[in-house]
This record gives C-alpha cells, structure tokens and sequence, in this order.
C-alpha cells in the first residue's frame, strides 16, 4: 500500500490539532463555538458539493457527481479532516488567550510604552496615525472590524480550496499564527495594550488618545470595557492580549494567500489591507507598533518554511507494509 506525500501534510495539520487539545487550558475557558460553527456550516458545503453539477449545467449531474465522488473522495475526506482540525486549533487559542491574565498576569506594557516611544523618537505612534489619518477613523474601524469575517473566511477558503499543496501551506501557517503566536508567545509577553494601559497599569499617558477616541470611535471604548468585564466570564468568546498582533498576523497571511492566487488585484487588495490592519492597530489604540513589528515577520517566515516542507512532501510516495493474510488450514 502507498500514501502520498502530500498526505503526510494532512496528517501533520491533524496531528497539530491533537496536541495542541493537550494544552492545559482551564476547562471553564475552553468552550466549543468554533467547533459547533463547523458543524453547522458543515451541510452547507456538502450541499454545494452535490449542488456543483447543476450549478455548472452538466447534461448528467448525478453521473458527473457519482465520478467526481470517485476520483477526488479522498480529498474531501480530507478537506473535512483539516476544516476541523483548524476549528479545534481555533479553540484552543481562544481558550489560552482567554486564561492569560490567570497564568501570567500583564507585565509588558511598560517596557513596550517606551520601546515604541524610542522608536518614533519620543512620540506615542497613535499621535502620528491620528496626525495623518484621524480624518479616516471611522472607516478604519469599519475595516478592522471587518478583520473578523476576513479571519474566519480565509480559513473557510483555506480548507476547501481545490489546491492541496497551499490548503496544507496555509492551514499549518494559521495553527502557527494562533498557537504559537496567540497562545505560547502571548502568553510569555502577556500585555494589554494602549487603551487598556490605563486600566491594568495607571499610565495616564494615553488619556489624550482615549478622548479622541471617545469622541470619534466609540464603540472601541464599549469593547474594551466589555472585554476588561468578561474577563471572568468562560462563556463569552473574548479575551486580552496585545503582544503579538494577530490581527496583524492574520491579515498578512490573508495577503500572502490572495498572492497566491496569482491575481495582481488580489495581491494588491490583500497587501492593502494588511496596511490598514497594521495602522488601525495603532490609530485605535489596540496594539502597541511593536506588536505588530514582531507578528508580521513571523508568519513571512512560517510561510516560506511552510512551502519548503510541502515542496519536500509533494511528488513522495511512502510504500505501507500491510501483513499478509494469514491462510487457514485445511481440515483433515
């Protein structure tokens, strides 16, 4: 019996998300949400599968589907595997960054107020996005919030698009964005942020910025009142975390992917968007410059070490030794 290469990818995927569930996450901060999102969503994709046919006016839909069944049935058994393996690697980000400020309290802000500040020769970074974009706050919280609906549909996109190498690629780049970047080194770096500095630390500093944005975003101060409130709460999906920027993490793997696409457009689109993500950041007092600094890199290097272990996988075949059937004896 042989497997393919590529298979060992899927496998890796799989094998990410079982370990990852061995995290020691508090059981009232682990939850199911993402899961049951699968669940729900998982008909609506088996329905499009059957619909496929008919959709694209084949003479012969249910012997067009019957053959497509057979040629490609392995990759949706797998495209199934890996969508709920990003779920249950989704979960269990969720639930080490809910539990943060539990096991390791915030303790990196102070250090990244004045990293920034030496950075930007004295000025808080926000000052300067303000200077050149407070004219545009409103749409740039309207693009930030959109970051959700990116998020959860490029690993909807990822999970079901027909190109295998770039599903495996990109399914382990976002495992590594959530577990390695928003659970183990949030974790370490655990901090909250400049519109929460205030809250956690008594730095007054970013008053000034939480004025503007009173006046001119105020739906950033309800989050993250509302977030700072249900800290206690295991049944929200919520959570603080500042270092490293996922929302910045995120949107550079949704541009490397609309990259990927081979569309000049869609690369332009993507890496536009990661800007705006990397400037919202900051203009709406999320994250500190430097959060994004380190995330950024991060996932471009994942990503090109992600396609040097597919390329490695791909066009590999590894032969199964299955034991041979025992024969049974004659009577007599």
């Amino acid at each position: 019996m042989k497997i393919r290469g590529i298979s060992i990818g899927y496998l890796t995927v799989v094998a990410v998300a079982l370990i990852a569930l061995l995290a020691p996450v508090p059981d009232n901060n682990r939850g199911n949400a993402f899961i049951n999102l699968v669940l729900l969503l998982t008909p609506v994709f088996a329905i499009f599968f059957l619909l496929r046919p008919v959709i694209a006016r084949n003479p012969n839909p249910v012997s067009q589907l019957a053959s497509d069944f057979r040629e490609h049935w392995h990759k949706v058994v797998w495209a199934g595997a890996l969508y709920l393996s990003l779920a249950m690697s989704l979960e269990v980000f969720s639930g080490i960054k809910k539990s943060i400020p539990f096991v390791m309290p915030f303790y990196l802000d102070p250090f990244l107020v004045e990293l920034d500040r030496k950075l930007f020769f004295g000025t808080d970074p926000w000052r300067i996005t303000h200077a050149l974009f407070g004219w545009a706050t409103g749409q740039i919280v309207w693009l930030y919030n959109a970051w959700h609906m990116v998020h959860i549909g490029l690993a909807v996109w990822v999970a079901f698009s027909f190109n295998e190498a770039q599903k495996i690629r990109f399914a382990l780049v976002l495992q590594f964005t959530w577990l390695f970047l928003g659970g183990g080194l949030a974790m370490l770096m655990a901090s909250v942020g400049p519109v929460m500095v205030g809250d956690f630390f008594g730095d007054r500093s970013f008053d000034p910025m939480l004025a503007v944005l009173s006046d001119q975003a105020p739906s950033v101060i309800m989050v993250k009142d509302t977030l700072i409130d249900t800290m206690d709460n295991p049944l929200l999906i919520s959570g603080i975390s500042a270092m490293p920027s996922i929302h910045v993490a995120i949107s550079v793997a949704a541009a490397l992917w609309l990259q990927q696409q081979g569309s000049r457009v869609l690369t332009v689109i993507g890496w536009a968007y990661a800007a705006v993500i990397y400037i919202g950041s900051i203009h709406l007092g999320w994250h500190y410059a430097t959060d994004g600094m380190v995330s950024a890199p991060l996932v471009i290097l994942v990503w090109w070490l992600a396609g040097k272990y597919v390329d490695w996988l791909q066009g590999r075949e590894y032969a199964i030794a299955l034991p041979a059937p025992v024969a049974e004896k004659e009577p007599g």
